[in-house]
């Protein structure tokens, strides 16, 4: 019988990571029991079918068509039991003790709202994501030794949110990113309501980025830069949303421009576009956010990662903290 964890993996034509992925997972060693649900996004390949042969202890949920990895995971929630919510991508494969050592620093930190572990090899070194200067995600370059290190960012590949903060929230991911920055969109709504994040060190777990095929294309870049703008629209205050902006925006355009990565600015400026055109949708739910916030923007605008002097001090003064 499953107990209070509920690890739930989306996967989207994945059948060559199930197979490290699913046992890596399943043979972890708790003292506890705990429930694995795969939903699978309307998948061509022969995932399902793989899976119910090889696994059945898995719990499989055909969702019949792909819904992105924002409702996707929303769907796999409304089938989970557990009070600690662990969501794990497809292409990952979890090291020994990953979820003994991930569900003891939850039992041990109820201060803390999610817990993220450390992905490997992008945060070798125990680096943690943050989010940048510019408000986007990144590893840290500098390495943590505490166990247990404070961040602003839960990254979407292996985290675990606690039932009792989702319910404060309202909700996990929003359904209309379909995928790319729905993470960000909960780690700035988690802080901003007064949340806390933080990466367990010895929770490890390795994750091939780029499973679902889409993680250097034009439409990448399109549902990133607009989901990243509606993220800064929804939860900043209205001035400090005009100072965020420009700088998101000119700093991709700057690197597309310097890497001659021309349909990307392409995709870059559509994704600007993308974000004009449905940003009515969320102007009352700013509104009404701007009610409940428990932290300032500036407290974000704090913690974000400067990687030069001057651009510390340029920004700086951009963002008047």
């Amino acid at each position: 019988m499953a107990g209070r964890i509920s690890i739930i993996i989306l996967n989207w034509n994945g059948r060559k990571w199930l197979k490290e992925s699913l046992p890596s997972i399943l043979n972890q060693k708790v003292n506890e029991n705990f429930e694995v649900l795969l939903v699978d996004n309307g998948s061509i390949d022969d995932s399902v079918k793989y899976v119910k042969s090889r696994f059945p202890q898995v719990k499989l949920i055909e969702l019949g068509e792909n819904y992105g990895f924002a409702e996707g995971n929303n769907q796999g929630l409304r089938h989970a039991i557990g009070d600690y919510l662990i969501f794990v991508n497809m292409d990952t494969k979890a090291e020994d003790g990953w979820l003994k050592n991930l569900v003891k620093a939850a039992d041990s930190h109820p201060e803390y709202s999610i817990l993220c572990s450390i992905q490997l090899p992008s945060q070798g070194k125990n680096r943690i994501r943050t989010l940048n200067a510019f408000g986007d995600p990144t590893p840290s370059p500098f390495e943590s030794t505490l166990a247990l290190t404070d961040s602003i960012f839960a990254s979407g590949g292996c985290f675990l949110i606690k039932r009792e903060w989702l319910n404060k929230l309202g909700c996990l991911f929003d359904p209309y990113y379909f995928c790319y920055a729905e993470d960000l969109e909960l780690s700035l709504r988690t802080i901003l309501l007064g949340g806390r994040i933080g990466y367990v060190r010895d929770s490890r777990i390795n994750h091939f980025i780029g499973g679902a095929g889409l993680s250097s294309s034009p439409k990448m870049h399109y549902l990133a830069t607009r989901n990243t703008l509606l993220t800064y629209y929804k939860l900043f205050a209205p001035d400090n949303f005009a100072r965020i902006f420009p700088v998101n925006v000119a700093r991709k355009f700057i690197k597309f421009l310097r890497l001659k990565q021309i349909l990307n600015v392409v995709a870059l400026f559509g994704g600007i576009m993308g974000f004009f055109f449905c940003s009515y949708r969320y102007r009352m739910y700013r509104n009404e956010f701007a009610k409940i916030k428990k932290r300032t923007d500036k407290y974000v605008f704090q913690r974000f990662f400067y990687k030069r002097e001057i651009e510390k001090k340029i920004l700086k003064k951009i963002y008047r903290i």
